[in-house]
């Protein structure tokens, strides 16, 4: 018993060393598979809890870090399928682990964990868009600058939705050339190179900073038109 209590008290020491001051989290501490509320939602998720609850520092409920008393203040800072990631106040340091799903505190609206979902589903598909140099609805105007760059032109103009502001960008065709060259041993070798034939523009609108359309016009509807700036 006296080793459990020495290795306990080690890992206590090291997940309290590791408890950030703040709920962020650093992007390269994220586990895969956890939903993190910050940057999900507007406002941190507090509670109290109503009854003792263990706190682990995996999610596989493995290695208990310390256990927590009925009235004691939390926040939760992410989930996954097993169960919910907190921080809470622990012999004057800031404590960060598991508890289970039974030992969430009652009271706390559903709701905020389908909008976390939601939320965390557009950034990963705005993500992905932006790796793609593609453009989405929903992104923002520096989200689309980061995926296609800056527009060639910009207009706006009220409708029934209210101002809608316009970009607009040039689309290209890349067709390759193929020439011979001289290696430094003086051997020929074919290389490719592209050049960007204009095919058409793209216009992506913007209502209250967030896109709301995508529409292209191409010279050539055969081609796969791409944005390249």
């Amino acid at each position: 018993m006296k080793g459990f209590s020495i290795l306990s008290s080690c890992v206590l020491a090291l997940a309290l060393s590791l408890a950030p001051a703040q709920a962020q989290i650093a992007p390269e501490l994220r586990e895969q598979g956890v939903l993190y509320f910050e940057g999900n939602l507007p406002d941190k998720i507090t509670a109290t809890l109503q009854s003792s609850a263990t706190v682990y520092l995996h999610r596989d409920f493995q290695t208990a870090l310390a256990a927590l008393y009925a009235g004691q203040n939390i926040e939760l800072i992410g989930m996954s399928p097993d169960g919910f990631l907190l921080k809470a106040n622990y012999r004057n340091n800031t404590l960060m682990g598991w508890i289970r799903p039974a030992d969430l505190p009652p009271g706390i609206d559903p709701a905020l964990f389908a909008t976390a979902k939601k939320n965390q589903a557009h950034h990963d598909a705005v993500a992905a868009a932006i790796t793609a140099k593609t453009v989405i609805q929903g992104m923002s105007p520096d989200e689309v600058k980061q995926a296609v760059g800056r527009p060639e032109g910009s207009s706006s103009h009220t409708d029934a939705n209210g101002s809608v502001q316009s970009w607009t960008y040039t689309t290209y065709r890349e067709d390759p050339q193929y020439t011979y060259a001289m290696n430094a041993y003086g051997q020929p070798f074919l290389q490719t190179t592209y050049i960007k034939v204009p095919i058409g523009q793209m216009q992506v609108d913007f209502v209250n900073g967030a896109v709301t359309a995508i529409s292209q016009r191409k010279t050539d509807p055969n081609s796969p038109g791409i944005v390249t700036n």
